[in-house]
């Protein structure tokens, strides 16, 4: 199974676009006409490929790339642009309410809800073994591409960008979990909100989603969303998602020695 990595930030529109799109590929909601229409809103074919959530600060992406701020803050009309865009996409997919216009309160504080989908995203074995407080807690990367992981990280965006409210608030992040998390039916008695939150401030999460960042600059990364691949290329933009989920199929058919980053960098 070929595996693609989902590169996202929660303070990023169109990482958000990626994040519906994936969930509804994951879940089997199936728009007819989106799925025929603009290659930005397809949804897709996750036949033999593993999605795995990436979540990263990319305030430290920007400053390691020479970035010194938001493009859509340093360029005003840039950013009136990105709004419109996500705004008009969302709609495509059948999601209103993305606001024509930045919150008050954007970009806020992503990093709790970062850890938390970190966390979430080393599987729910993971998150109970953490609970326990096992020393070593497994990975299970079978795990990684779970639907209530799509869910969890699209509901964060959801209650960001639509709800207007603030993702950097514990209250917030642990409302979302105890309804898309806890309750899910996953084989395991997962933590609360509360609780959840209280794990995602341990060491090993704080470490894990800081690596994440660290592999994403060495993958030469400089914007959310992205994705790479596992034999190391690199495709950025939710406009480029299709390409990399299919990039299995054609890696062989491509007239380049290696890809844009290097492959132990990208797993």
């Amino acid at each position: 199974m070929a595996a693609v990595n989902f590169w996202f930030e929660f303070a990023s529109p169109y990482s958000m676009i990626s994040a519906l799109r994936l969930l509804r590929a994951l879940t089997g909601r199936i728009n007819p006409f989106v799925d025929s229409g603009l290659p930005s809103c397809q949804l897709p074919d996750l036949t033999n490929v593993s999605i795995v959530y990436r979540p990263i600060l990319l305030a430290a992406v920007f400053k390691a790339s020479g970035q010194l701020t938001l493009p859509g803050v340093q360029v005003p009309a840039k950013g009136k642009y990105m709004f419109h865009d996500v705004q008009r996409t969302l709609s495509l997919l059948g999601c209103p309410g993305f606001p024509n216009r930045p919150h008050t309160n954007w970009p806020p504080n992503t990093v709790l809800a970062g850890r938390m989908a970190w966390m979430l995203a080393q599987g729910p074995s993971y998150v109970c073994a953490l609970d326990r407080n096992a020393r070593e807690p497994s990975t299970n990367k079978l795990e990684q591409g779970s639907k209530v992981l799509a869910e969890f990280v699209w509901r964060v965006f959801e209650a960001e960008f639509i709800g207007g409210e603030d993702i950097g608030s514990p209250k917030v992040l642990e409302r979302l979990w105890n309804v898309y998390v806890a309750r899910a039916e996953l084989g395991y008695e997962m933590p609360n909100g509360q609780r959840a939150v209280e794990l995602a401030s341990t060491d090993p999460v704080k470490d894990g989603y800081k690596s994440n960042t660290q592999v994403a600059i060495a993958c030469k990364l400089f914007g959310a969303p992205s994705f790479t691949t596992d034999d190391g290329d690199m495709y950025w933009g939710n406009d480029h998602l299709l390409e990399a989920v299919a990039h299995h199929k054609v890696r062989s058919l491509l007239d380049q020695p290696q890809g844009y980053c290097t492959k132990s960098a990208s797993i």
